[in-house]
């Protein structure tokens, strides 16, 4: 009878024992070639009985793997290119080798595959896919919802702030002598404080520092700051954004069916409000619909230039950094952005209204 080598698996160590292979009568002789093991004793033959040989023999090429017994299932693997032919004419009566199978390829590669491909998901899902879901529900929510969330805000806000209620009655007059269209019930207020900042909160609440409205000259710089201020309120950047920065928080409530926590979740989180950084995209944006604005009012858009400018000079006079200008993009492209507007979009301006001067000055006499 042939005989061929191979490896024996008792099914209890991953450790193989190279086996020589004598094809008898009935079944096949394993004898040991080597030691399993240093210092391990060789094992004694045994006999392998083709009628008892489980029903599924796997091949790939030249490689025959045989498995033999219940518990533990022992194997045996032979690479040689006549084995399965052979044990196929030796044992014509068995059924080991009538429902060969290809041999099963190690999952652990694959599972590596699948592993990777399952934590960039996670990633993908948290930088990119979080951030646009939260984006979309924020768009979605109900204006009368963002209103009573802006009130709620501004009123936790400024609760910190102490408020110039003179010079914000001036300011409220100099918003309602601008044309402007949006159905948000949009509300100024002015805040005694050297910080040269501006922000929206959402719902039409608009808030400007003492320490920005003191650096502006003309009523045209006011009225583009507001116009660009009123653009985050009507194209929901502040609730959009806010939204963007808490996505992981807002995707756990949402989990957990917590829609009810959300307006708490960015009540929390209201004090960021006034430090928060939009895109670019949505800074342009803005600046776009605060050109518009001042085209609207015929105001002269030199008013958004020296804005802009304004800006420029506190940040390079070495003091304190204006937080407008270091959460928006950079001046200079900004300044590039509204000459293409002006290009673009000519129009005839025309001096101030006599109340919206009249505003002005109010607001300059403090």
């Amino acid at each position: 009878m042939p005989t061929y080598s191979g490896t024996y698996y008792d099914g209890r160590s991953s450790l193989g024992q190279s086996v020589e292979i004598i094809l008898q009568e009935t079944g096949l002789a394993l004898y040991p070639s080597s030691l399993p093991e240093e210092g391990a004793a060789p094992s004694a033959a045994f006999f392998w009985e083709a009628a008892l040989l489980k029903p599924n023999a796997f091949r790939d090429g030249p490689k025959t793997v045989l498995r033999y017994g219940d518990y533990p299932a022992q194997s045996l693997e032979v690479v040689s290119p006549g084995f399965a032919e052979t044990i196929k004419k030796a044992y014509p009566e068995a059924v080991f080798h009538k429902n060969a199978q290809p041999v099963p390829k190690g999952h652990r590669p694959g599972l590596y595959v699948l592993g990777l491909l399952f934590l960039a998901g996670l990633a993908l899902c948290y930088l990119f896919l979080l951030p646009a879901v939260a984006d979309l529900l924020s768009r979605q929510l109900p204006k009368e919802t963002e209103i009573s969330l802006g009130e709620k805000i501004y009123t936790q806000l400024m609760e910190k702030e102490q408020v110039d209620s003179v010079r914000t009655r001036h300011a409220q007059r100099f918003l309602k002598q601008l044309s402007i269209k949006t159905d948000y019930p949009l509300q100024v207020t002015v805040v005694q404080d050297k910080t040269v900042n501006a922000f929206a909160l959402p719902g039409g609440h608009l808030v400007i520092y003492s320490g920005l409205l003191n650096k502006l000259e003309t009523p045209e710089e006011l009225a583009a700051l507001l116009g660009h201020e009123y653009a985050h309120v009507q194209e929901k950047h502040t609730l959009r954004s806010l939204a963007r920065q808490l996505s992981s928080y807002i995707f756990l409530s949402l989990l957990f069916n917590d829609v009810a926590g959300l307006s708490g979740l960015i009540l929390e989180n209201a004090d960021k409000l006034n430090s928060l950084e939009y895109s670019r995209t949505l800074e342009q944006e803005a600046d776009t619909k605060g050109f518009f604005l001042l085209k609207a009012n015929a105001l002269n858009p030199k008013g958004m230039q020296r804005l802009f400018e304004r800006l420029q000079e506190e940040d390079s006079s070495g003091s304190q950094v204006p937080t407008l200008l270091s959460t928006h993009p950079l001046t200079t492209d900004r300044l590039q952005h509204l000459k293409e507007l002006i290009q673009q979009h000519p129009y005839t301006s025309a001096p101030a209204s006599a109340p919206l001067q009249q505003a002005w000055r109010s607001l300059q006499q403090r």
